[in-house]
């Protein structure tokens, strides 16, 4: 099986539909060959404050290597209180999430009833929502992450991230401003993608509402350095940060790129996500976590259908050939870390290794993924493998098959493997995938 080796497979998302009526298993099986096909690491889920996305569909995506972030944007000024959230928060950690968006566009006029939005101390209103929200999941065991402020805005985005934070601050928010994530829009404003490269350290002239002209600002893809920017200024560190919306010029009507436009922009970006210079110009320094692409698909009728990736999930859009075909390198037997399309020669077993076949299946919190004890099932029938979840007991075989990538299994568990002398090989991909290398073993 060929998979890319770059540093972009642990970075690329996607936002899936944007409503919450496509999770069902019928759903899963038609979407996750896609995603898996597309190598995206992170999925965006819009979900309500009033239901969960059903557990099955969260817990195959992890057991699939895909990480969920949930998205909830929460009506303002009237969002639901903490107290009835804490169950959704509650049973989303414990089936696998790490992380959930609260509330969307805060600094738009449009996110807020007219009469809230007229009146003063919007910001400090918002962080009387979205604080104790946010303290909430953070209890829970998630990372609350700061939702996405419009570029530009109603409310200029750069003055009101840089006066939330201070609040925060002087609201001895200390602990939840050190274990929570942020959001920006990374639309390109239909600039060049190298749009605001260099932050406000290079375009000085800059002030709120208003760029002068020769000069760029924060609305394009590079809006994660203007945040930088202030981050460092208020909190002298970075802070995680998720960029939404890539690809696309804005989320409103005639938003979109036409097709080989479309394609030349998820190509830069990608460039980008991959480069291992930092000092080049596009570098995207470490502390974004995802860049999640908009959008998988949409229903035909609605608004979003303009940014979809895919009309169904047979006729894909050339961004998304150009992302499923893009060049790889086909892994050579000591390449560990993803699937070979052709199993390792075995070692024998000895003293040191009395186990001769073992197979190292992945654990998670929320519990074993049925998802991998299906695509292992022929298999086992054919060798009688030794299966396990441990590492340790694992370094007692003589031939260890990992079941996962990197999030399950990471290259130093795979050294560690090595140096007890025990012959290695890694398999990962969709069930299908994995189950037909095993076949071929």
């Amino acid at each position: 099986m060929n998979k890319t080796n770059s540093k972009s497979n642990q970075r690329t998302g996607m936002h899936y539909f944007n409503d919450t009526l496509h999770y069902t298993n019928h759903d899963l099986a038609d979407w996750l060959p896609v995603l898996k096909e597309m190598n995206i690491s992170t999925l965006v889920l819009r979900s309500a404050a009033t239901r969960a996305i059903p557990e099955q569909f969260i817990s195959t995506l992890i057991g699939a290597e895909i990480t969920p972030v949930i998205h909830m944007p929460l009506s303002l000024p009237d969002c639901p209180a903490a107290a009835d959230l804490n169950a959704i928060f509650e049973a989303y950690a414990r089936w696998g999430v790490r992380s959930v968006i609260l509330f969307d566009k805060p600094n738009s006029n449009l996110s807020w009833t007219p009469s809230s939005w007229a009146q003063q101390g919007l910001v400090e209103r918002f962080l009387d929502k979205f604080i104790p929200l946010a303290t909430a999941a953070f209890r829970a065991g998630l990372t609350p992450i700061f939702p996405p402020l419009e570029p530009g805005g109603s409310y200029w985005d750069t003055v009101f991230l840089k006066s939330a934070l201070t609040s925060m601050l002087r609201r001895k928010q200390s602990v939840l401003l050190d274990n929570m994530a942020v959001a920006a829009f990374a639309f390109t404003g239909g600039h060049p993608v190298s749009w605001g490269s260099g932050g406000p350290q290079r375009w000085t002239q800059n002030v709120p509402y208003l760029t002068p002209e020769n000069s760029q600002d924060e609305q394009g893809f590079h809006i994660y350095e203007w945040y930088n920017a202030i981050f460092q200024e208020t909190l002298q560190k970075s802070m995680p940060m998720y960029l939404l919306g890539a690809g696309i010029k804005n989320d409103g009507a005639g938003g979109s790129y036409g097709q080989e436009d479309h394609e030349q922009v998820v190509r830069e970006i990608m460039h980008a996500l991959n480069q291992s210079d930092a000092n080049a110009s596009d570098f995207i320094p470490d502390y974004v976590v995802s860049c999640c692409f908009n959008r998988l698909a949409a229903a035909a009728e609605s608004a979003e259908a303009e940014f979809a990736w895919f009309s169904d999930k047979d006729h894909a859009g050339k961004a998304a050939e150009m992302l499923s075909k893009r060049e790889t390198k086909a892994m050579e037997p000591e390449d560990f870390s993803g699937a070979t399309g052709k199993s390792i020669p075995e070692a024998p077993s000895d003293a040191a290794h009395p186990i001769q076949r073992y197979l190292l299946l992945p654990k998670y919190e929320w519990g074993i993924s049925d998802w991998h004890l299906d695509a292992i099932k022929p298999y086992v029938k054919k060798y009688q493998p030794t299966i396990g979840f441990s590492v340790q007991e694992a370094m007692h075989a003589a031939n260890v098959t990992l079941i996962g990538g990197e999030q399950s299994f990471p290259s130093k568990v795979v050294e560690q493997l090595s140096e007890c002398g025990c012959n290695v090989e890694r398999i990962s991909g969709d069930g299908t995938t994995i189950a037909t290398l095993l076949a071929e073993r």
